[in-house]
């Protein structure tokens, strides 16, 4: 009796939370940039999470740790595509930009699918860690970010 007791009681407990994680919240009196900071906040949270897997970031300046969580980084370009991706410690007035005294790096991937990659001239692929307050620029075409999860076993013992 004490097994069945414990059991209803901890299914009541169990059912009596799933309405507050399925609550529609009331949205309508955020403002714009209230709405927008809410979005960003659950992006990242998403991004953060141990289900996400990866995203693809359009091309534009980034803000590490605003735009993309700060952490290491794998980049690839899309299927059959390529991109260039810069990094820089600040961007410049009109924010479309890293000044090039404040660059760290700068790294043109080419997918493998690509029709003129070329594996003794371009990279499928570039690990990077990214640090909060860094600004990362995407250009000719979008870059798909996936948490880095270390380099290939060689096999040595």
């Amino acid at each position: 009796m004490k097994k069945v007791l414990s059991f209803l009681i901890a299914f009541c407990l169990a059912v009596s939370f799933v309405p507050a994680a399925f609550a529609e919240w009331d949205l309508s009196g955020m403002s714009f940039d209230e709405l927008v900071a809410l979005k960003d906040q659950i992006n990242l949270a998403i991004w953060n999470s141990a289900e996400w897997q990866e995203v693809t970031v359009p091309q534009g300046v980034w803000q590490v740790g605003a735009d993309i969580p700060a952490g290491k980084w794998t980049i690839k370009p899309l299927q059959g595509a390529s991109t260039s991706v810069e990094t820089g410690t600040s961007v410049s007035e009109d924010g479309t930009s890293i000044p090039f005294g404040s660059m760290i790096s700068i790294k043109t991937i080419v997918s493998t699918a690509h029709k003129r990659f070329d594996a003794s001239k371009h990279v499928s692929e570039w690990s990077v860690d990214l640090h909060d307050g860094e600004y990362v620029k995407i250009d000719d075409g979008p870059a798909i970010f996936t948490p880095y999860v270390g380099k290939p076993s060689l096999g040595f013992k």
